[in-house]
């Protein structure tokens, strides 16, 4: 099974928006209480990604919410269909169930390929794979039917399969066909449209499907060891790069969705607490703005997880700040 999920920024990538740093930006260095302004409404930024464990996801959660003192079933989790081929994506039509028969009661982000690398997007756009997203809308209805489906998130990105650069009206008639599909399954499903955060390889507004197509507006968001320290590389490298926090705050504004953020985590740069503080206090200012955010607490490239006592900083400050 699928036990861990990169998130898709590369190296080069995240090389480049050191870049950034060199901009002349300010540097705001906030002194914020460590202590939670998110208070009974934390489990809508309590979310995780996690191990499959013994028997799925479901129970790996339930210690999740455990670790955080949030209530059963509050939060939200997150899932992926596979990616590898489209045998690979089918082998998932199970797992909705699965999650179903553990917890009924518990909502999921369920992250959907909108192609497989070697198929392009003009044939899913075309109707060429109808079937197969048929297949994987019937089995998350029928499981999930208030899901919320993260289709063909950073599209921005080069590595993913279905990587929008060249084939920015393809991505966007392949999302809104899908979508299309997803809503004759369940009319509860809503739609989250994600890149990846920064200048990344190509703009993600480029690759924008419409706003009649997505509910919310995500962001993954990742603590990459870049130039400067943990202060100037939050303003500069996440708060006010392209495509960064800001942007995607006035984007979201602009077209009427709420924020979201599926995947974020430390780790990469090592125990850094100062990120998980302004990221909540990124919560916390845009509350109001935002449908929920969820923490990657799976290693993947790097080790992003967070309650293993491997970034005790950052642990410890997690569970102040997002405790229930």
């Amino acid at each position: 099974m699928q036990t861990d999920r990169t998130s898709g920024i590369s190296r080069r990538a995240a090389l480049a928006l050191a870049a950034v740093t060199l901009s002349g930006l300010s540097v705001v260095e906030a002194a914020p209480s460590r202590g939670s302004r998110l208070a009974r409404g934390s489990a809508r930024f309590a979310g995780a990604f996690v191990n499959w464990g013994e028997t799925g996801r479901e129970h790996v959660l339930q210690a999740w919410e455990k670790w955080l003192n949030q209530p059963p079933s509050s939060v939200i989790g997150v899932d992926f269909y596979g990616q590898a081929s489209w045998d690979d994506f089918h082998s998932f039509d199970w797992v909705p169930g699965l999650w179903k028969k553990l917890n009924p009661a518990r909502n999921l982000v369920w992250s959907v390929p909108l192609t497989i690398t070697g198929t392009p997007l003009a044939d899913v756009a075309g109707g060429l794979h109808d079937s197969d997203f048929e297949a994987a809308a019937r089995a998350i209805a029928e499981a999930h039917p208030s899901a919320i489906i993260r289709l063909g998130w950073e599209m921005n990105i080069s590595s993913m399969g279905w990587f929008a650069r060249g084939h920015e009206d393809d991505y966007i008639a392949a999302f809104r066909r899908v979508v299309g599909i997803f809503r004759r399954h369940s009319g509860g499903f809503s739609f989250d449209w994600c890149p990846g955060w920064g200048a990344q390889d190509m703009p993600a507004d480029a690759a924008y499907p419409g706003n009649d197509v997505v509910d919310t507006i995500g962001l993954d968001v990742y603590d990459f060891a870049l130039d400067g320290t943990a202060a100037e590389r939050w303003t500069n490298a996440y708060l006010k790069a392209p495509f960064g926090l800001e942007w995607q705050r006035e984007f979201a504004a602009s077209r009427g969705k709420l924020m979201s953020y599926p995947e974020w985590g430390v780790g990469q740069a090592g125990d850094n607490d100062y990120f998980v503080q302004q990221m909540h206090d990124w919560f916390a200012a845009n509350k109001a703005a935002i449908a929920y955010a969820a923490y990657f607490d799976v290693d993947g490239l790097w080790p992003t997880q967070i309650d293993t006592g491997r970034l005790p900083k950052s642990a410890s400050l997690f569970r102040k700040l997002f405790a229930g």
